[in-house]
């Protein structure tokens, strides 16, 4: 038990060294792009990686639901790390890039974008680790349930929306579109199912319960598992951001450089990867962290929702 204790401890503190390693190294490479300011990254990291990962861990006690034993964490993590690199590239990179090309206005772009993300994000990767043994049944259970994941899912939802709401244009770009209470009794919740299926299901099942999972059983340690597999959704995105000009917008040149994409995924999107590594570890429970990423993205995603569905 204390071999143990002592080998969870060592991989924890070597993975957090390799996450604060890449990360200073990220904000090195910004910092050579002219306008940087070191204020965005590092309060998104005081923020997204501690400050609401606490909380989460706060609200989430006595609330874990066990899995199936992984047998075989070597090969598992090996295939899935495999898929995860020819995602990022066909998918995020090219992938996205000839979707746009064929299907250059919405709602159509938004509708393959979402049956393209489906089926790279959730159905190969659940048929992926069914050839590793693993039941459909258990890799999309929700495990959700009101007792044990109440308290997180209204506390962290409302720390999430009020962070948005203060921090965040989503609110300013809502408001300019005067839109009626009607249309907004009805836009919503229809951007809140979207965005639970387009972000919150694809990305969770990809990176928390597909990744995540097996680096845990692989390290023996959930802390590392979190740090290791944050810094994996971070690099993740920055094919996407070098291949198709995704940093466009983030109000960046419309032709990033490999070091600027490489550098931004990891300062600014890897730390998101926190809160629900943290809640995935703590819980188990699929459906809240599924909730809880679509109502992160909820404010910012109404207005684009309703331009995508309206015509512009």
């Amino acid at each position: 038990m204390l071999q143990s204790r002592a080998h969870r401890r060592n991989a924890g503190m070597l993975a957090a060294g390799l996450y604060a390693l890449a990360y200073a190294a990220s904000l090195w490479g910004l910092s050579r792009f002219p306008g940087f300011s070191l204020s965005e990254p590092l309060f998104a990291l005081g923020i997204l990686a501690i400050a609401f990962p606490l909380l989460a861990l706060a609200l989430t006690r006595n609330s874990r639901s066990e899995l199936p034993p992984i047998r075989r964490p070597g090969k598992e993590l090996s295939s899935m790390l495999g898929y995860l690199a020819l995602f990022s590239v066909a998918v995020l990179g090219i992938g996205f890039s000839a979707i746009n090309s064929a299907w250059p206005e919405d709602p159509a772009q938004s509708i393959v974008k979402l049956a393209a993300k489906l089926l790279t994000m959730v159905a190969l990767p659940v048929l992926l680790l069914r050839l590793l043994g693993h039941p459909m049944s258990e890799t999309l259970a929700l495990r959700l349930s009101w007792r044990r994941h109440g308290r997180a899912l209204i506390g962290v939802g409302v720390a999430l929306l009020v962070f948005q709401s203060v921090f965040g244009r989503g609110l300013q770009t809502l408001q300019a579109l005067h839109l009626g209470a009607a249309t907004l009794s009805w836009i919503v919740p229809a951007a809140f199912v979207w965005i639970a299926f387009e972000a919150g299901l694809c990305e969770e099942v990809l990176f928390r319960v597909g990744l995540q999972t097996r680096l845990a059983a692989w390290l023996d340690s959930e802390f590392a598992a979190v740090c290791l597999a944050s810094l994996v959704f971070g690099l993740a995105h920055a094919p996407g951001l070098y291949l198709r000009g995704a940093s466009l917008m983030e109000g960046a040149d419309a032709h990033p450089t490999l070091l600027w994409s490489v550098a931004y995924s990891i300062a600014i999107i890897s730390p998101a990867g926190f809160l629900f590594g943290a809640l995935w570890s703590r819980t188990r429970s699929l459906g809240l962290i599924v909730l809880l990423h679509a109502l992160t993205d909820l404010l910012p995603g109404i207005a684009p929702f309703y331009q995508s569905w309206n015509g512009g």
